[in-house]
């Protein structure tokens, strides 16, 4: 699901962790777990990879994302830009880099240089920068050449032949290094196997070290009409970040039932060595997966007896609400769509349109977003294209388009297409914000139902909605009537939310929807109490009777945790409790200032001696 740069709205804030820029480069890293020939993962001067409790001047130095892009020196391995810093007296002294070593720190402007920073990575921490291979006393490796070129070839999606292509051989040869020759793609074949061998027994080794690990699943057909299951690992590690690794992506053979699939996903647990750690599953709702799970909870020793086990996929549920809803809708946007179709299918109307734009309008040439009929966000993005453009679009139509001449798109059209548009998109933004995988989203699943139901409360009086809110309504109660226990374990232990605020967002979703089979203040709290039991007769710790106040963190408003907070109240910065579930019960509130962005792992992680 893509999102577009232009506008706020476009691109949803992660309620949950700080801004980051994503990418293919990203995703791709997040499934090598050694970097190097020997796994470690080091940087340009053989550094390791952000201690733990930091973040990277590139993911949260709050720059634009052009000042953002130019932080590519070595220094940023070992600095962490930090706006509004405090010195030891508590006074703000402004924009800092910060060493992530030492405490040491330098102002930061956008015309600084780093010599500073390099300067004291080189003296004070010198260790860190070990094996740095600048220009002076680089050496060519044919091994590691060959490993770092496999390691390409496999994150990139290349063919084998890439290294044994010669004009690649030539590029490297006169502009790079002229030692280099050509890999032919057996070699490239073999030194990819020798390297998925070496991360996949690098990723076994870190999954013995985890406690519960969440798993998704997902069933694709390929272009050769045979089937593949994906299966991707997600837990926390001991520095308490989100990792996701994907760790298998299999043929399965026909018939695809309930015991193929099931073989399949058990045979990727034993290849990890994984099959007391699987936490939860995640799948679509086909009717096959919900078969499948029985079958592992009959097979499976799981962490709190498998009753945290299935998790049906949350966007996958709010596609079906929301495709229920679309066929009231779409009649009454059909004549937007095809307005925006005749323009888009002829590379000379597509012409014409943009020096109409650009001649009589003054706005920038633009292709408008297509409705694709088995995606729903698809929708929304159209409606969200033509903002602005809606003046052009009308006359351009009108005057081409031989239907429209006799029946025009007119204004009243492009308002209720743009009323659509805003209501489809809380729906849109709960499927983005639900769909992340680099910051916990089972905790933010309460959040997103809740702005849903408030969305039906706003629109399904209003005549353009009624019919599609009263589908929508009925699939939505459908699936959650009986909320899954994970999403209100998960947002108790948001400490936003705790139990409180769990029982209040359940009370006034209920109120919402004419739903009255949510579970209660006590019902939640007595899920709570029986889960923490059998948690604590596995992972019983002493911790420290006492707690200090939370540290904020510095963000805007929003209206959920507006509602949250004024209803919630302020409990105590001090807690006597000898039971921690009741400690961190009792812990003081985030303030409401602090709700939005809030970084959950990175709390925990600062309260966890606690």
């Amino acid at each position: 699901m893509g999102s577009h740069s232009g506008s706020s709205d476009e691109r949803p804030r992660n309620p949950i962790a700080p801004q980051a820029v994503g990418s293919v480069g990203e995703e791709a890293d997040s499934n090598i777990v050694g970097g190097g020939p020997d796994g470690s993962g080091t940087g340009p001067l053989g550094s390791t990879a952000t201690p733990s409790g930091s973040t990277r001047a590139t993911s949260n130095s709050g720059l634009s994302d052009s000042k953002r892009s130019r932080c590519h020196s070595w220094v940023w391995n070992h600095f962490t830009i930090k706006e509004n810093f405090k010195d030891e007296s508590g006074i703000d002294i402004g924009r800092r880099s910060v060493c992530n070593y030492c405490d040491k720190n330098y102002k930061r402007s956008s015309n600084n240089g780093v010599g500073p920073e390099q300067r004291h990575i080189r003296k004070k921490h010198a260790d860190k920068i070990v094996g740095a291979s600048d220009s002076s006393n680089f050496v060519y490796s044919k091994e590691k050449m060959r490993h770092g070129l496999a390691l390409y070839v496999a994150a990139a999606e290349q063919p084998f032949t890439f290294g044994d292509d010669i004009r690649f051989e030539y590029f490297v040869k006169n502009y790079l290094n002229p030692s280099f020759a050509k890999v032919s793609r057996n070699s490239t074949r073999s030194d990819t196997k020798k390297a998925h061998s070496k991360v996949k027994k690098d990723l076994i080794s870190e999954l013995a070290t985890v406690g519960a690990i969440g798993f998704t699943s997902d069933m694709w057909s390929g272009i050769n009409n045979r089937g593949y299951i994906c299966v991707t690992a997600h837990y926390i590690d001991s520095s308490w970040t989100l990792q996701k690794r994907i760790i298998a992506f299999r043929l399965v053979e026909f018939p695809h039932d309930a015991d193929h699939i099931f073989d399949s996903i058990m045979g990727v647990f034993r290849d990890f060595e994984v099959l007391d750690k699987v936490y939860s599953i995640t799948f679509d709702n086909h009717s096959v997966n919900t078969a499948t799970l029985s079958l592992f909870v009959r097979n499976l020793t799981t962490p709190y007896f498998g009753e945290l086990l299935h998790m049906r996929c949350v966007c996958h549920v709010i596609n079906l609400v929301v495709q229920d809803g679309l066929e009231k809708i779409a009649p009454q946007i059909s004549k937007i769509r095809n307005a925006v179709l005749f323009i888009g299918n002829s590379p000379s109307r597509q012409q014409e349109f943009d020096k109409m734009c650009t001649s009589f309008y003054s706005l920038k040439p633009k292709n408008m977003n297509s409705d694709v009929q088995n995606r729903w966000n698809s929708t929304y993005l159209m409606l969200k294209s033509c903002r602005k453009y809606s003046d052009v679009i009308s006359a351009y139509v009108n005057q081409r388009y031989r239907p429209y001449r006799a029946s025009p798109l007119t204004q009243d059209h492009w308002k209720i297409g743009f009323e659509f548009m805003k209501f489809l998109k809380v729906f849109y933004v709960a499927t983005v914000g639900c769909s992340g995988v680099r910051y916990p989203t089972s905790c933010i699943v309460l959040h997103h139902l809740f702005n849903i139901s408030v969305n039906f409360c706003k629109h399904r009086e209003h005549p353009n909605f009624a019919h599609a809110c009263l589908d929508m309504e009925a699939k939505f109660r459908k699936y959650y009537e009986e909320m899954p226990p994970i999403f209100m374990l998960a947002a108790v232990m948001d400490p936003r939310m705790k139990l409180k605020g769990v029982s209040l967002v359940l009370g006034q979703i209920g109120r919402n929807l004419g739903i009255f089979t949510l579970p209660s203040s006590d019902d939640v709290h007595d899920l709570l109490t029986t889960m923490y039991a059998k948690y604590d007769s596995k992972f019983h710790s002493t911790a420290a009777s006492t707690a200090a106040p939370l540290t904020p963190s510095t963000s805007g408003n929003d209206e959920f945790w507006n509602f949250v907070s004024s209803n919630i109240g302020i409990g105590s910065s001090t807690v006597s409790s000898r039971i921690e579930l009741d400690k961190y019960l009792d812990l003081e509130s985030v303030n409401v200032n602090d709700m939005l962005d809030f970084d959950v792992l990175a709390w925990w992680k600062r309260n966890e001696d606690k």
